[in-house]
């Protein structure tokens, strides 16, 4: 049985553990990244996790996997931009080599999200799936025909950034419309802050009464995208009406993903899906309205099931990948259904 050492790195804290070729982990553990522009304390962050776990065990690790922020070039190991480290155009893998002297893999870290759940979680045994993960922002994976689907410059799967007819919302990368601007956390939270702030200018009285005013003490900076969705299942009319716009525009957003990509699955994951069926049931009617028919009937949409822990099962399974003669894919990896 082969080990390897999954490694999923974030803007505020990187995750890691130790697992096998069934994803089962013997030991996990975690390092602070609250880093401005300071890749040699990653590096020595990073490499203190590695040996750290590989002391905590009696295998052998025979490679490191890594997840990392933001756009990356993996088969180089070369960070072009990573915003939530403030890291530009920096080459992660050479020190990072020479500190743990192990076979290392790097994907981006949505990447391995992708992976994680293609190969250990809700898509095994698929071999064409899109995942979506809907936190702070949304993005997207995609395996294909076995394959993790890169793009010709490492930086596909922008989802969130497809802006949407009709919708004029400023989003944080510049452009007005995007899909992350309503189908996000985020956006959940925008709408809900506009709408209830609305009906306290126009109908003050009734809106205190709401359970979602009520929920935040009509403090609207305490909203959060799980305490609107708390309010849809009490009947609060205002979140109803966000969580209707939003399960819209997210099923509008698959079904563009399901017409171009024709998986067989796509994985709902972060933060959002873990309203489960509230948001999935609206979602996959929404995604039937606008998806073209034909041929498109079998796929499926389906919560994530590894949780927070995709990103660092996915960079295991990357690092699995050295070893099974499959360089430029996962297909050995990811059984054919």
């Amino acid at each position: 049985m082969r080990h390897v050492i999954g490694l999923d790195v974030g803007g505020t804290t990187m995750k890691g553990a130790v697992l096998d070729e069934t994803g089962r982990i013997l030991v996990r553990g975690s390092r602070d990244t609250k880093l401005h522009n300071n890749l040699p304390l990653l590096i020595e962050r990073m490499a203190g996790l590695i040996e750290e776990l590989k002391s905590r065990v009696t295998v052998s690790v025979e490679a490191v996997g890594v997840g990392f922020p933001g756009p990356f070039d993996g088969p180089n190991g070369f960070s072009i931009h990573s915003p939530n480290l403030s890291l530009r155009q920096v080459d992660v893998r050479t020190p990072l080599l020479e500190a743990v002297r192990l076979p290392l893999a790097f994907e981006n870290d949505l990447r391995t999200a992708t992976l994680g759940e293609a190969v250990f979680g809700a898509g095994k045994g698929v071999s064409h799936m899109t995942f979506i993960p809907i936190g702070t922002g949304i993005g997207m994976g995609n395996i294909i025909d076995g394959q993790l689907l890169r793009g010709a410059h490492g930086i596909s799967g922008e989802l969130g950034h497809v802006s949407v007819p009709g919708n004029q919302a400023v989003c944080n990368c510049g452009k007005a419309g995007c899909v992350e601007t309503v189908a996000s956390a985020a956006g959940i939270v925008r709408l809900a802050k506009e709408k209830l702030a609305r009906a306290f200018r126009e109908i003050p009285e009734e809106a205190q009464m709401l359970p979602l005013w009520q929920m935040v003490g009509g403090n609207l900076h305490q909203l959060t995208a799980q305490l609107v969705a708390e309010a849809v299942q009490k009947g609060d009319p205002i979140a109803a009406h966000v969580w209707q716009e939003v399960c819209d525009i997210t099923g509008w957003a698959i079904a563009l993903v399901v017409n171009l990509f024709n998986p067989q699955m796509v994985v709902v994951g972060g933060g959002v899906s873990e309203a489960g069926e509230l948001l999935l049931d609206p979602v996959r009617q929404s995604a039937e309205r606008y998806v073209m028919k034909a041929g498109h009937e079998k796929t499926r949409i389906v919560r994530a099931s590894l949780g927070p822990d995709a990103g660092m099962l996915g960079a295991g399974a990357l690092a699995l990948q050295t070893f099974t003669g499959s360089a430029e894919g996962v297909s050995t990896l990811v059984k054919n259904e």
